[in-house]
């Protein structure tokens, strides 16, 4: 394999409220990398010769900083969020290519397992099955496996199949030339791959036996955090953490520098505690949580299967299934509600439609530098804008818009 190209420039519009500092996929979670570490660390076994990534202005700098390391990753900019195919052509604008190139999104953490799968094939698209066949491009097949003209976003019960496209084309090098002619559009991709599918014959290839991922709501995050977690079976202290006599620790575990667990405090594993992090006493960490750097847990609290960035603060809480992004502080008494009383499916705002969520226990998604009053309770699937303000014995039962006082 040649080239390998990673696209992480889109807006990441359905990502809000997080997301409006970075690409949703230099996230972190799991063990401590980024998403986009997570895939490319999944490519490179298969040795390619170099692997594109496209971002946008504002995540170059990160994106050299994690990969200026390797020579055979290189990074382009794509100045504008204007669609998968302005991206691909970012590449390969002043360079051409002979022989297959594989062409990715850059939160497909098992994309080298998805490669493996499709290199079988001279040309071929991943597919999988869906329930939800409105919400993505959906493929046909003739008698061959050939890939016919593929259906985007087909209206309920107008769906010709339920394959749906997922992030994984392996495709010629002549499909570059092609994509050249065909004028720029947020779907110039998908337009150019109905033209070439005509004349040339590209397989479908079902993935379902992989895991399947996506990073296309920000709740998405706890399930990439739960898969990556799930094969850690190893228990990791930094020889300079410090561990209360009293702190019971049980199952997979990684518990960076300088970290402090406190008396009597319980972690079940999988957990990630990052370095420099507090964990208070009598506090409970269990199952699939991710502790960034610098976080202080403190006494009293409980969190469950969530994602806690650096600089975050709690005291007295419970935080089940839930997301808080850099610097979120949290008073005494606040509790993050993740189950419906009648443990129906759990639905919020997306761009102001009500999205089902796919998941019964969710908690909120809360953005960086949020303040949170004292004995608050924040209702399932609640999500809250940057720098917010929220009372103390606030009740939050609908989504709270950035820089906004809630009361």
């Amino acid at each position: 394999m040649k080239n390998i190209v990673i696209l992480a420039a889109g807006l990441s519009s359905r990502f809000w409220p997080l997301s409006t500092q970075a690409h949703k996929a230099f996230y972190k979670c799991g063990l401590g990398r980024t998403v986009i570490e997570e895939t490319v660390s999944s490519l490179l076994p298969l040795k390619p010769n170099e692997i594109d990534i496209v971002v946008s202005p504002k995540d170059l700098e990160k994106a050299k900083f994690l990969f200026n390391k390797n020579e055979n990753i290189k990074i382009f900019v794509q100045e504008k969020p204007t669609g998968e195919g302005d991206a691909l052509l970012t590449v390969f604008k002043n360079k051409s290519i002979k022989g297959n190139f594989f062409l990715t999104t850059a939160d497909k953490i098992n994309a080298g397992e998805i490669l493996k799968l499709l290199q079988k094939e001279k040309q071929a698209i991943a597919l999988r099955i869906t329930d939800t066949p409105q919400f993505f491009g959906i493929a046909s097949l003739d008698s061959k496996r050939n890939i016919v003209p593929v259906v985007e976003k087909p209206k309920a019960g107008k769906n010709p199949t339920n394959y749906r496209v997922t992030s994984g084309y392996l495709l010629d090098g002549k499909f570059i030339n092609l994509l050249k002619k065909v004028p720029s559009s947020h779907y110039s991709l998908e337009e150019a791959l109905s033209k070439y599918f005509k004349t040339n014959e590209v397989k479908g290839v079902f993935v379902d036996k992989i895991d399947d991922v996506k990073l296309k709501f920000p709740w998405d995050l706890l399930s990439i955090n739960k898969q990556i977690q799930g094969k850690i079976s190893f228990k990791h202290i930094d020889k300079s953490a410090k561990i209360a006599k009293t702190a019971i620790i049980e199952g997979p575990i990684f518990i960076g520098k300088n970290a402090k667990i406190m008396d009597f405090a319980s972690i079940v594993g999988p957990v990630y505690i990052g370095d420099d992090s507090v964990i208070g006493t009598h506090s409970l960490i269990r199952q699939n949580v991710f502790i960034d750097q610098d976080v202080l847990i403190g006494s009293g609290s409980e969190v469950k299967n969530s994602i806690i960035y650096s600089g975050s603060s709690l005291h007295r809480n419970y935080v089940g299934d839930s997301i808080l992004e850099e610097d979120v502080k949290v008073g005494a008494g606040t509790v993050f509600a993740n189950r419906r009383n009648d443990r129906r499916e759990i639905k919020t705002l997306i761009k102001e439609e009500k999205v089902l969520t796919g998941l019964t226990s969710f908690g909120a998604v809360i953005a960086r530098g949020t303040r949170i009053g004292i004995n608050s309770s924040i209702m399932p699937g609640v999500k809250i804008g940057q720098k917010a303000h929220i009372w103390p014995a606030s009740l939050v039962l609908k989504d709270v818009l950035e820089e906004s006082i809630f009361k």
